[in-house]
């Protein structure tokens, strides 16, 4: 798998671009912190360019199943390098308007860019190293999230936001050039034959338990995710200590790491769904103890113990997708499980806005860790009862 020059060109330029973004994530915060005083209206801003890349979804994962993946992601890559450039006027004037815009260009980039990464994934590997790819993938994000985290909290302290927007559009324009390099197998077959329809990735959404399940429970687990950036914030403020936000995303990111490296050994080949559906209940216990917003030992100890099963729950979700589904619905299976993701992030932005007004950050996590434990144990019952098993290596599965 280190010999795949095309996988290791798409890790690279995940490392760059990560960093990038989130570079740009640290100053949005920052900028929208000195504006809008209410977590509320932060949220309401955060969704606009969500609500757009919704809509786009259903067309980018048709277009990524017929067209060249290489070419999709160095046109997703290019349109990313804008998003940026609107901050600028957003700083000159104190625009939100202006913000709104970059938002929307960022999330137009993501609807393609990273639904094409995995579908491009099964494409270049076998179905043996999807796992370890999986968890390779996830380690490069956290590693260019730590980085970036890292330089953000140093920059936005100590240089102007343009600058951390100047850092962005440079690693954005390194990713435009690494796509450049990428060798895709292209699906001709299918193509050919028939026309390709969004709708059918639904019809086996529906009729496959396994895609059901892992669908449910990685829309559970993006539910709190969409909102983490806003309790993170709170949580700083609470504390007043804005270094607090830096600290907690490294904490969480060294984590990540740290699961991704042990990942491939400790799951070996157990049965995946079984694992996916227990590990929401670790995501539970997690969230209880960061209701405990007055301890910082606590918050770091509790998105540490978040970030451990992340590095677990994500690449095995992938690898249960990629393994159930064929090379040619892929592209839109994922595009699908992006308008997903994006959705629930839209309610998550939503609901944690409203949230954290009125129960504050406690309440609303003891909240949300009592319905992720309760659904880890809903859906681990429905997998028993389905006798679900998808293995990393497919002649142990059933």
């Amino acid at each position: 798998m280190w010999r795949n020059r095309t996988f290791l060109l798409l890790m690279t330029g995940e490392v760059v671009a990560g960093a990038g973004m989130w570079i740009s994530i640290i100053a949005n915060l920052q900028f929208m912190q000195s504006l809008i005083p209410s977590e509320t209206v932060k949220a309401l801003v955060l969704m606009c360019g969500l609500v757009v890349s919704i809509l786009l979804s259903p067309k980018a994962g048709v277009i990524i199943d017929m067209y060249d993946k290489g070419k999709i992601m160095m046109l997703a890559s290019l349109i990313r390098c804008l998003s940026p450039v609107f901050m600028f006027p957003a700083l000159a004037n104190d625009s939100l308007v202006w913000m709104i815009v970059s938002l929307i260009v960022m999330q137009c980039s993501a609807a393609f860019y990273f639904p094409t990464v995995q579908a491009s994934l099964p494409a270049i590997l076998s179905k043996d190293e999807l796992l370890k790819a999986n968890s390779i993938y996830l380690n490069i994000s956290t590693l260019s999230r730590i980085g970036g985290t890292a330089i953000g909290g140093v920059l936005v302290v100590s240089m102007d936001l343009s600058m951390l927007y100047v850092c962005s559009i440079i690693a954005y324009a390194v990713l435009a050039v690494v796509t450049l390099f990428l060798r895709i197998p292209p699906i001709t077959s299918r193509r050919m034959k028939e026309k390709v329809e969004f709708r059918e990735v639904l019809t086996i959404s529906r009729q496959d338990p396994a895609l059901f399940v892992g669908l449910i429970n990685n829309g559970l687990v993006t539910l709190f995710l969409g909102g983490v950036n806003l309790m993170i914030l709170n949580l700083s403020t609470l504390q007043n200590e804005p270094q607090l936000m830096g600290w907690i995303y490294m904490a969480e990111g060294f984590s990540i790491f740290v699961g991704g490296l042990l990942a491939k050994r400790w799951i070996g080949n157990k049965n995946l769904m079984a694992s996916s559906t227990l590990m929401l209940i670790f995501f539970g216990i997690s969230q209880y103890g960061m209701s405990f917003a007055s301890q910082k030992v606590m918050i770091l100890a509790s998105f540490a113990v978040f970030g451990f099963i992340v590095a677990f729950f994500f690449p095995v979700t992938a690898t249960i997708f990629q393994k159930r589904l064929p090379e040619h619905q892929q592209g839109r299976f994922f595009s699908f499980k992006s308008m997903l993701d994006r959705s629930f992030f839209l309610i998550a932005l939503g609901v944690t806005g409203v949230g954290l007004d009125l129960m504050g950050i406690s309440g609303y996590l003891l909240c949300i860790g009592t319905l992720t434990i309760l659904f880890g144990v809903g859906t681990y019952w429905y997998s028993k009862k389905h006798k679900l098993d998808v293995r990393a290596h497919d002649e142990a599965a059933a």
